[in-house]
């Protein structure tokens, strides 16, 4: 086969991980940014609230760059990453984009396979996981009630 059709995460289904990472982030009191990329890793959507840090736009974003492009949350790499881990120096790749702390999520379709990533900075790493996780879930429910119909949409 010379080619292979793949399923888009589209920017209806950016803004409503956005709105549910955002109404966690509300929950839990502490402004984000939060930030879609589509499974290229290529900026999707992306959400400042008012009192979210200017430093960590990009680490939202590096966050979910990290998460679709390496098929993994970023609160995977913590052990890993430290002097004499099995994975020492990885947050240099990448431009040092790679991020290796809490905070950003693959977002998977029906079949598993990575669809976008979703990052958010300004908290601490538990907290941007609250949020990301909240975003990926709200996607998860409508991906497991609608049909295939419904699954396109995202």
């Amino acid at each position: 086969m010379a080619t292979k059709q793949i399923e888009a995460l589209t920017l209806e289904g950016a803004k409503i991980a956005i709105a549910a990472s955002e109404k966690k982030a509300k929950e839990i009191g502490v402004d984000m940014n939060i930030a879609i990329v589509d499974a290229s890793t290529h900026l999707l959507h992306f959400s400042r609230m008012p009192n979210a840090k200017i430093t960590s736009i990009s680490i939202a974003i590096d966050k979910a760059f990290t998460a679709a492009g390496h098929r993994q949350g970023t609160h995977l790499y913590k052990d890993a990453v430290w002097p004499g881990g099995v994975a020492y120096g990885l947050g240099n790749s990448n431009g040092g984009r790679f991020t290796t702390f809490g905070g950003g999520l693959p977002i998977l379709n029906m079949n598993g396979e990575v669809i976008g990533g979703i990052g958010a900075s300004t908290g601490t790493p538990a907290q941007d996981q609250q949020v990301v996780q909240a975003g990926v879930d709200a996607l998860n429910s409508i991906l497991n009630k609608g049909t295939g119909a419904s699954k396109a949409k995202l």
